[in-house]
């Protein structure tokens, strides 16, 4: 059963606090027509943006495959971003809830009629939570009566695509939290699941083990030499808020709760989708009055933060190096299925 989080609330809070002002940064996406903020899944290198578009249908309908979502089926999307995923579902005939911590987000989601609820995945367990409306009643024991949640055993499938990625922060790291933290994640999904569940994930990777030192990267990208790889990677850290998985270390995390099926190698395709959502920019911020006037909200209200956001794109495109051959990092589709 999946412990209420042992983290300090503070230092949860400060977790939180990086990843939502990432997203509010990231609201000027949508001005340039990108509201899909996670891989595409490509044939080939053709990246137009008929390509592009094509990509990332093929990725969601692939993830919705793997949780073997059809109709009925009752799915959860943690981080879900603004819909995409459960968009898809819904036409599948699923029955699907989003989760995210992004108030835009939800915003968004709300306003094309999705289930989507701002709540972090760590505090489910951590109070009372409004019944969701596919709560199966045969699915009901007395260890949940007792227990008196409504999510427990709520979900046949849970998806988490791209958000596992600012679970653990560089602070966490360095604390060896990191094992901590992605243990609970998977005992909190298991407690979510029924018997039979299946959880897929999409998760940037380090390429390998101890590549980089959390203390140093704890340092921020402005006390190391610009354009090594540990100023680009603690760029990434400071602007969008995490630390990424070891090779290896997902499998062990999970291995009480969960059996992993299948592992797909995406790193090419999230370097076609990264490079689309460059080129995609640049020309909006040629053409765009819409993309000028979010930006100059940005600024107009966190400064600082939206002139760092627009360095990490475009100038020393660290989003973008981390997938450029020779990648210094791998993203990975995996498919978990519950014990």
């Amino acid at each position: 059963m999946a412990t209420i989080s042992t983290m300090p609330r503070n230092t949860e809070a400060a977790t939180a606090s990086a990843v939502r002002r990432c997203y509010d940064l990231l609201t000027v996406a949508p001005a340039c027509g990108l509201t899909d903020l996670t891989d595409g899944k490509y044939v080939d290198d053709r990246n137009d943006r008929a390509a592009y578009l094509a990509a990332q249908e093929r990725q969601a309908e692939y993830l919705l495959d793997e949780a073997r979502c059809g109709p009925g089926t009752r799915l959860l999307d943690i981080g879900c971003g603004y819909g995409r995923m459960l968009e898809h579902a819904r036409r599948r005939g699923a029955q699907a809830s989003g989760i995210t911590i992004s108030p835009p987000q939800v915003a968004a989601g709300k306003a094309r009629g999705l289930d989507v609820r701002e709540l972090n995945y760590r505090n489910i367990f951590a109070g009372p939570h409004p019944l969701l409306p596919h709560r199966r009643a045969e699915d009901r024991t007395a260890h949940d009566v007792e227990i008196n949640n409504p999510w427990e055993r709520s979900f046949d499938a849970i998806i988490a695509n791209g958000s596992l990625e600012h679970f653990v922060q560089a602070h966490d790291a360095a604390r060896g939290r990191a094992d901590e933290i992605y243990e609970e994640f998977f005992a909190i999904c298991r407690r979510l699941l029924v018997d039979g569940g299946r959880l897929v994930t999409t998760a940037i990777h380090f390429r390998t083990a101890g590549q980089f030192d959390p203390a140093v990267i704890e340092r921020g990208y402005r006390a190391l030499p610009r354009g090594s790889d540990e100023y680009q990677f603690a760029m990434l850290v400071d602007l969008f808020g995490g630390w990424y998985p070891e090779p290896g270390q997902l499998e062990q995390c999970a291995a009480d709760h969960f059996d992993l099926e299948v592992a797909e190698d995406g790193t090419h395709d999230y370097y076609l989708t990264s490079e689309h959502w460059l080129g995609q920019f640049k020309r909006s911020l040629r053409a765009s009055p819409r993309l000028w006037a979010a930006v100059g909200r940005q600024f107009w209200s966190r400064p600082r933060a939206a002139w760092e956001m627009l360095k990490l794109q475009l100038v020393d495109q660290a989003w973008a190096w981390q997938f450029r051959p020779p990648a210094p990092m791998r993203l990975w589709r995996q498919t978990w299925a519950a014990k």
